[in-house]
C-alpha cells in the first residue's frame, strides 16, 4: 500500500496516527473522517520527504503555472 493523500473511500484529507510521535513507521495511519486505512506513517514519512511535486498540484483552476 502506499500512502494516500485524499481518503478513497469518502474524500477527506484528516488523518489519524495511534500514539503520535512515538508510533513506529509502521503504524497505520488512518483517515480522520471514515477510519479507513491510508498507509503507514512511514510511507507518509518518505512522501513528504521526496522530491516528487506533482502528488500536491490540485488543479486549482487558476491557469496560473505553480
Amino acid at each position: 500500500m502506499s500512502f494516500q493523500l485524499i481518503c478513497s473511500e469518502c474524500d477527506s484529507i484528516g488523518v489519524v496516527i495511534d500514539h503520535g510521535e512515538l508510533a513506529p513507521p509502521s503504524a497505520i495511519v488512518r483517515c480522520s473522517h471514515c477510519s479507513a486505512a491510508r498507509g503507514t506513517l512511514g510511507e507518509s514519512r518518505n512522501l513528504a520527504l521526496s522530491d516528487r511535486r506533482d502528488l500536491f498540484d490540485v488543479g486549482l483552476g487558476t491557469g496560473a503555472a505553480v
